[in-house]
């Protein structure tokens, strides 16, 4: 498959609910055949793993947590957390105020595909 280049903007992208906030699918579904790129707001995420879809964030605003694998670690803007496959990640705001984060998924494919489906530890 040969992969060409995409361009997009967020500003253009409808924003879809989710669990404790909401997502924009930017780039998604496997279309740039590099990576899938969302932007997500939430307060939490309960803890799950996705079976064959690896994960970067990069955090754009607010403070909190995030455990990977029973580590905890701190997440302030400028954060970039590697997440791969299989292994059970959560994360919470300090307060009420979301976090903002871009996520890059690879391999890119549509959010209904079962290898990238969020799924129970």
């Amino acid at each position: 498959m040969k992969k060409e280049p995409v361009v997009r903007y967020r500003a253009q992208t409808d924003e879809l609910s989710c669990p404790y906030g909401n997502v924009q699918r930017i780039v998604t579904g496997g279309e740039s055949g590099i990576a899938n790129v969302h932007v997500v707001k939430v307060t939490q995420g309960d803890p799950h793993l996705h079976d064959a879809y690896e994960e970067v964030y990069y955090v754009l605003s607010g403070s909190g947590r995030i455990v990977i694998g029973g580590t905890e670690y701190r997440l302030d803007p400028g954060a970039v957390v590697t997440i791969p496959a299989g292994v059970p990640h959560s994360l919470a705001s300090d307060d009420d105020t979301p976090l903002e984060f871009i996520i890059f998924g690879t391999p890119p494919m549509d959010m209904n595909d079962k290898r990238a489906i969020p799924t129970t530890p």
